[in-house]
C-alpha cells in the first residue's frame, strides 16, 4: 500500500517507494500531538488566550446549546445563577476567563468525540503552550518491521531500531510549528529534517509504525 499523495523526500524518490508503510513519521507524529492536545485542552491544561478566542457571546451560545455546557460551567466555578445574570450584563474579565477554558474544554470533548481535528487558527494560539511543555520531554520512535517493507528495502529496514530520544528544543519548535499550519506536506519536510537527529541513515524512519510522548 502506498500513500495516496507521494511525498518527496530530500534523497529523491518517494515516502513509500521502498514498502515502508502508509503513513510517514509528520503524519504519525501529527495524530500523536492532536491526540496530546485534545487531551490537555480537555482537562482545561492548555487553553487558546481570550484575545484569539470567540467573543463571550459566541462562546455562552455554545455552552448552553451543547450538551455538557451546564456542566462544562460549573465545573470551570460558574453557578447556574451567575449564568442567568448575563443574559441582561455582562461577564466580568474573571468571568469571560472561566466561559473561555469550559468553551475550550467542551469543544475538545466534542471533537474527540466526532473524531475531528481542531482547525489552523486553534493549533497556532496554543503552539507556545504545547512547545513550553514539550521542551525537554523524551519521544519513542517505533521504526517498520522489516517484514513489512519490500523485499529490496529489507536489508536496510533490519538496521532499524526503536529509539528513545530527547528532541532538542528547536525540533520540539519546528514539529510543533509544522503541526500547527495543518499542512501535511509541511509536518512531512519537517519530519524529514528531524530523521537525521534519530539515527543514520535517518530514511529508515521516513515512515514509521509508532510514535510515542507525553505532553
Amino acid at each position: 500500500m502506498t500513500p495516496s499523495r507521494p511525498r518527496q523526500p530530500h534523497t529523491g524518490g518517494h515516502l513509500g517507494t521502498w514498502g515502508r508503510g502508509p503513513d510517514s513519521g509528520g503524519t504519525t507524529f501529527g495524530e500523536q500531538l492532536n491526540v496530546e492536545f485534545l487531551g490537555l485542552m480537555e482537562n482545561g491544561d492548555v487553553t487558546p488566550p481570550t484575545d484569539v478566542s470567540p467573543d463571550v457571546r459566541a462562546q455562552l451560545k455554545y455552552l448552553n446549546s451543547r450538551k455538557g455546557g451546564h456542566e462544562a460551567t460549573e465545573c470551570a466555578g460558574i453557578p447556574a445563577r451567575t449564568r442567568r445574570g448575563w443574559k441582561t450584563r455582562t461577564p466580568s474579565p474573571a468571568s469571560r476567563q472561566r466561559i473561555n477554558h469550559a468553551y475550550w474544554q467542551l469543544r475538545a470533548t466534542n471533537w474527540k468525540r466526532t473524531g475531528r481535528t481542531p482547525p489552523p487558527g486553534v493549533r497556532e494560539a496554543v503552539a507556545p503552550q504545547l512547545k513550553e511543555r514539550a521542551h525537554g520531554k523524551r519521544m519513542s520512535i517505533t521504526p517498520v518491521d522489516w517484514r513489512d517493507v519490500r523485499k529490496q528495502a529489507q536489508g536496510a529496514q533490519k538496521e532499524a531500531n526503536e529509539r528513545e530520544i530527547r528532541p532538542s528544543q528547536r525540533s520540539w519548535d519546528n514539529l510543533i510549528d509544522a503541526w500547527s499550519t495543518g499542512d501535511e506536506t509541511t509536518l512531512d519536510t519537517v519530519w524529514m529534517d528531524y530523521a537525521s537527529e534519530i539515527d543514520s541513515p535517518p530514511e529508515l524512519y521516513y515512515e514509521v509504525a509508532h510514535i510515542g510522548f507525553a505532553l
